[in-house]
Order: C-alpha cells, then structure tokens, then sequence
C-alpha cells in the first residue's frame, strides 16, 4: 500500500515537472512553478520521513536497512535558467472553423475561427483579420453576456442597438452562449434608430 503511494506521489512529482519544464520559458509560469516547487518541497519531506525499511533473509540477526532517497532523486528544473530544458512540443494541426459574416446586410467575407469559438467571437475575429474597421463590444451585465455597442462606427456608445442571427434564426441567448459551427452564415443587424 506504503509503495503505491509512493508511486502516486512520484508520478504527480514527474507530472509537474514535466508541466514546470515545458512552461519554464515564460516569465509569469515562472512564479507558478516556484509556488510547485514548494509544494512539492511539503510532498517529498515526509516521504524522507517514511522511508521503508528492508529486512535480509536468511540472515541470522536480520537487521533493518532504510532506504534513504537522495537529493537526486527528486530534483527540479532550475527556474532561473532561460532556455528551455524540455523537448519542445509538437504542433497539433488544429481544425478551425469558417463562417460567413455579414454586417448590415452586406457581406464582409468569410471569417476563420479557432475549434469552440462563440458568435461574439466572430466579430472579434473580423475586425483582428480587417473584415471590419471597429468593434464595440463588451460584457453587459443587464444581459449577462457581452454586448455590441457600435460595429464600423454605427451604433451608440452606451446603447446596444445590434441583433444577429445564425443561419436565419434570431437565438434566445447572447452571443457568448452560441457556439459557431463550421459553414455558419452569421448576420449582423443595427436594429436602433
């Protein structure tokens, strides 16, 4: 039982370091990994506390011999260093979607979007690859998600006058809820006065 716990421990160890060790390049994970060293400080301190004890066979007098890891055993990626001490991941062709958006009734062009993006993002994503000149929109609390305010200028600073649709249909929830699918037609509308 004692050398299973062991071997869990060991792996979440191994498992962290390898996490703290791919990441070690950014500034930020940096302090992370810090604050994972310490824990595994608090991990590993006991285990030199409860280190098995192995009895000889057939000896006369058997007499215990602990096993005593070494500092070796456990050691941690230097978080100092700048270059990373990992293999570098390989890259993972990502699918990404495609949709068709159209502002006012006018169509901007398809729009890419990364695998699990939201309708708001669309917009996001028009303006980021040009498609769309300038977009405000943020999170509405009334609406409890985010809201457009102005698309290429049009609208009012601190009214939300812009509906859409996808595929034709007007969805009951806001833009951050509605998931995009591949091949969605995306439309855009200023509703206000």
């Amino acid at each position: 039982m004692f050398k299973r716990n062991v071997f869990k421990i060991l792996a979440l160890v191994f498992f962290l370091l390898a996490g703290a060790s791919y990441f070690n390049s950014n500034k930020v994970l940096q302090k992370k990994i810090v604050e994972n060293k310490k824990i595994v400080n608090k991990i590993i301190s006991p285990l030199k506390i409860l280190t098995p004890t192995i009895f000889v066979k057939g000896s006369e007098n058997p007499t215990p011999t602990p096993i005593q890891p070494t500092a070796t055993d456990y050691q941690l990626p230097n978080t100092d260093s700048p270059t990373p001490t990992s293999i570098p991941p390989t890259s993972v062709p990502q699918q990404g979607l495609k949709v068709s958006l159209s502002i006012g009734g006018s169509s901007v062009g398809n729009i890419d979007l990364p695998n699990g993006a939201n309708q708001c993002d669309v917009l996001s994503q028009a303006l980021a690859q040009g498609k769309i000149q300038s977009l405000n929109m943020r999170y509405n609390n009334d609406l409890g998600t985010n809201a457009v305010y102005q698309i290429n200028g049009i609208g009012k600073e601190n009214a939300v006058w812009w509906g859409f649709k996808v595929n034709g249909q007007s969805p009951s929830q806001g833009c951050s809820y509605i998931k995009v699918n591949n091949g969605d037609n995306v439309l855009w509308e200023y509703v206000g006065n």
